[in-house]
């Protein structure tokens, strides 16, 4: 995501002008693409064979909530990695997929275990070396396990991930020929490898989620995405990170057109009774939220209350999470709910530039919410 963001101060009374101004002013847009492309029929035909004798149920609620935070159980998993502690990642997957576990604020482990084995670190940009020495030893773990979906699905990742590395996170019109050409090269590499492994035993639903990575940095048309998203969930219902794929696929910035975020919300809430509705709800645009003017285009959308019985609902079933408060922490400041600002400062432990885009952008908003 292009990280541009605004160079003007906001006071506590331009704080409730700043939705306007926002539409209306600088941009933090992901990189565009392209425009839609097809798809040949072996793909799509992949996507509706992936899940076929798949037995789909919703997770079972649990009152145990999650002690693990995200950014720590991934560090953890990419230690094992390097170790090459190659037999305690397939059983950790296994288990991650049997049980459907999740992280503190409701992100599913698998996710962070793959997380963990598809990029050198989670912060900054790692030398081309890391990168080499990952894929190395991602070599190492296939050819340990020859017939595991596991390494196959994160060295695909590792693809997804080290494209963006050559392309950068600039807008389009900023990336160069050179640059476009890797990046297609490396993520034709990873379909390759999830067209590979599409025909193993071994099920993991994070596959459907690489095709979605796959399907918006290729540009593939809405009615085609739309079909992998609805193979996904009919894979795995309760998980939420395909929706939240589907709604990145559909930022006007990519291949959508607006108002498709909040139909596309509103249907998750149609679709899923409570607590999941809301909890869909909040995810599906606090992932869009940003100080720039797409994150505030998206956010605009939104119903306000319903972002807030998600996020209350979040909390109570999976944890508070620090990107979670960090999230609603703005959400509620933009609304004007100062009450529900202040307390969801409280819980931020660290800010997140993703969101602020600077720590001058965090004081004031924190300064306005802690205020009389």
């Amino acid at each position: 995501m292009s990280q541009q963001h605004f160079r003007k101060s906001f006071g506590i009374a331009s704080l409730f002008g700043l939705l306007v101004l926002a539409l209306s002013t600088s941009s933090c847009a992901q990189s565009e693409a392209s425009g839609p492309a097809a798809q040949p029929d072996v793909v799509m035909q992949s996507i509706r064979d992936y899940g076929r004798g798949h037995q789909s149920l919703l997770s079972s609620a649990t009152s145990a909530k999650p002690d693990q935070a995200d950014i720590p159980y991934s560090a953890h998993i990419r230690g094992v990695l390097f170790k090459e502690d190659f037999a305690q990642l397939e059983k950790i997957a296994k288990q991650n997929r049997v049980e459907k576990g999740r992280l503190i604020g409701g992100a599913w482990k698998i996710i962070g275990f793959y997380n963990g084995t598809s990029a050198p670190g989670d912060e900054g940009v790692s030398p081309d070396s890391d990168w080499q020495n990952l894929l190395a030893t991602l070599q190492k773990w296939l050819a340990a396990y020859p017939d595991s979906a596991t390494p196959r699905l994160s060295l695909a990742y590792f693809y997804v991930n080290y494209a963006w590395r050559a392309r950068g996170i600039g807008l389009a019109d900023t990336v160069e020929d050179t640059q476009w050409t890797v990046f297609n090269e490396r993520n034709a590499r990873a379909k390759s490898i999830l067209l590979e492994v599409a025909s193993s035993k071994e099920k993991d639903p994070f596959w459907y989620q690489l095709m979605q990575l796959i399907a918006r940095n290729k540009g593939w048309d809405k009615a085609q995405a739309r079909e992998l998203f609805d193979q996904a969930i009919a894979f795995e219902p309760g998980y939420y990170h395909y929706y939240i794929e589907q709604a990145h696929f559909l930022l006007p910035q990519w291949y959508g057109e607006p108002g498709d975020i909040q139909a596309f919300a509103d249907e998750a809430l149609r679709r899923d009774p409570e607590p999941d509705g809301s909890m869909l709800y909040f995810w599906i645009f606090s992932s869009e939220v940003c100080y720039c003017q797409e994150g505030m285009k998206a956010l605009a959308q939104a119903t306000y209350p319903k972002l807030r019985q998600g996020y209350a609902n979040i909390n109570k079933f999976y944890g508070l999470s620090n990107l979670n408060a960090n999230r609603f922490a703005f959400m509620a400041a933009v609304n004007r709910d100062k009450p529900s600002a202040h307390e969801a400062f409280t819980s931020v432990v660290k800010m997140d530039e993703n969101i602020w885009q600077s720590e001058q952008n965090f004081e004031q908003f924190r300064m306005w919410a802690n205020a009389p």
